[in-house]
């Protein structure tokens, strides 16, 4: 099965959806990042990143989800995170990595917010 769910396209500038399935841990780290490499090569516009059914769960995992946003810009794309639980938020407002959260606080405001984006 795979790490990553593609969802629907939304919004007039094609924003790409996706779910994360797994936490962002050792263990997946590897198939996460293959994942994110092959998504960004296939599309083209924003990333949306739905993250209501993971977590960051170890270093590791933080520094996957840093990769994936640092591989989209390379690649001349947005990539922001969305339902992001308590955890995951703290640890990106630690590193001053706000930014990376997208404005909808929830899975319902996906695509009402990313129509706006």
């Amino acid at each position: 099965m795979s790490a990553l769910t593609a969802l629907t396209p939304v919004g007039s500038e094609g924003t790409t959806r996706v779910r994360v399935q797994v936490p962002f841990d050792i263990r997946h780290s590897a198939d996460l990042r293959q994942e994110f490499v092959a998504m960004l090569r296939e599309g083209s516009g924003p990333v949306v990143v739905d993250l209501t059914a993971s977590t960051v769960a170890d270093q590791l995992g933080f520094a996957t989800m840093l990769g994936a946003h640092a591989r989209a810009a390379r690649a001349g794309r947005r990539l922001r995170y969305a339902g992001a639980d308590a955890r995951t938020t703290r640890l990106l407002r630690r590193a001053g990595l706000t930014r990376l959260l997208h404005e909808g606080e929830g899975v319902a405001a996906l695509e009402q917010d990313v129509a706006v984006s």
